[in-house]
């Protein structure tokens, strides 16, 4: 139990990591639009196949030395704290867009009036 709280601990300080670097990518690079959820997503899932790699073709081989990391119940018992992580980081997801208030789309621009012989049409 005490190996897969850490597990989903550190889980949960990757996809934090992960969010904020995202998120200043976003603010920093002009047309970047890096999903967070996503790409924490696509990094644990390949941690997930590396993990099982690891352990069922290198640790198989030791099991004397690293017997409590090559047994196939440890690598559930990681495997799940990866799989609750991506399930937050989802739902973080679904949910972080609902804050937002839609945007009113009343299809009215603004017109501005520049000079007699033309309009300027700003849309809002």
């Amino acid at each position: 139990m005490t190996n897969f709280l850490f597990d989903l601990v550190s889980n949960f300080a990757l996809l934090a990591i992960v969010l904020i670097a995202c998120h200043l990518c976003n603010r920093l690079i002009p047309g970047a639009a890096l999903n967070g959820s996503y790409v924490f997503t696509a990094l644990a899932l390949a941690a997930v196949l590396l993990d099982a790699a690891l352990t069922f073709l290198v640790f198989a081989d030791a099991r004397t030395r690293y017997g409590q990391f090559s047994t196939p119940s440890a690598f559930f018992v990681r495997s799940a704290a990866y799989a609750l992580a991506i399930v937050a980081a989802l739902v973080w997801r679904s949910f972080g867009g609902r804050n937002r208030p839609a945007k009113a789309r009343s299809g009215k621009t603004l017109v501005i009036p520049t000079s007699p012989y033309s309009d300027s049409h700003l849309p809002m």
